[in-house]
């Protein structure tokens, strides 16, 4: 879904979970937050990929989420930073 607002970029060291995650195919909660919707989701992250300028997370679910607008994964707080 497209996203007018400018990309943030996520804490590098998230970063690099969300790709070790993705690598060892576990399961882990989602959560994030689309306007005023907050979203939870039990769920293998299938890829990390860069397109549009912006970071993006492939749920198993098929769902796509910008990385900016996460809030958790697997329990870590997911915050500005690179």
């Amino acid at each position: 879904m497209p996203d007018a607002r400018p990309y943030t970029p996520i804490d590098c060291g998230v970063h690099d979970r969300l790709e070790s995650w993705s690598v060892r195919r576990e399961t882990v909660e989602v959560v994030w937050r689309d306007g005023a919707d907050t979203h939870r989701q039990l769920a293998v992250i299938a890829d990390v990929v860069a397109r549009d300028g912006a970071d993006w997370v492939v749920l198993s679910t098929g769902e796509t989420v910008r990385a900016d607008r996460l809030v958790s994964v697997g329990g870590v707080a997911v915050a500005p930073g690179c």
